[in-house]
């Protein structure tokens, strides 16, 4: 048995919308090496990232709140064959069918731009006890004019989403663990996010 490790995090640098890198003008010298040091500021919706329920919901679970045993799970990933740009309820259930609760799941969108998913899709994530999702597509629901209210529903369940994923083309549709490593700030709703997937191969 052997492993292979998939980065889906999308890099970052300073021609990234919302980042800015900067070296710092008088950094500390350790016997006579000049380190290098850096001022970053990243805005919390850039490159890949972490969102939870606060996001909607004032009294939901900041991005802290996520105990790390619901960051390293057992992954699927799904590719739905919807014909519309709406992936609904009956599209997840075809390409994945029985999920085990406690699972991360993934939805490899393709090379579509357009897709998104509907309130339906979302309660069958929650019913299935699906513990957190992420997709390679960047809509995920329509947006603030007439939405399709997936949010709504994937919040209240509380589960998290992972935003912006790449490299989905290279999982299989089950046997790999999904790693997702938020940075640790308190009291927020969304935070960049370094995921992996740890893919067992025979």
């Amino acid at each position: 048995m052997s492993r292979r490790v998939v980065d889906l995090s999308v890099p970052c640098s300073n021609r990234t919308a919302g980042v800015t890198i900067a070296k710092q003008t008088d950094p500390p010298v350790y016997l006579g090496y000049e380190c290098a040091a850096w001022d970053l500021s990243i805005r919390s919706h850039t490159g890949t990232y972490f969102e939870t329920s606060s996001h909607l919901f004032p009294d939901g679970r900041d991005t802290d709140g996520v105990a790390p045993d619901d960051l390293v799970l057992p992954g699927r990933c799904v590719r739905p064959a919807a014909s519309s740009p709406c992936i609904d309820a009956e599209h997840l259930e075809a390409a994945c069918g029985p999920i085990a609760a406690g699972s991360a799941l993934l939805v490899d969108a393709g090379i579509a731009r357009d897709k998104y998913f509907s309130r339906e899709a979302a309660r069958w994530m929650a019913a299935r006890g699906v513990k957190l999702m992420g997709s390679s597509t960047p809509l995920y629901d329509r947006g603030f004019v007439n939405p399709t209210g997936f949010f709504v529903e994937l919040f209240q369940a509380e589960i998290p989403i992972i935003a912006n994923l790449r490299n989905l083309d290279r999982l299989p549709e089950r046997g790999f663990t999904l790693v997702a490593l938020p940075l640790h700030v308190v009291g927020v709703c969304t935070v960049p996010c370094r995921v992996v997937a740890i893919v067992e191969e025979d």
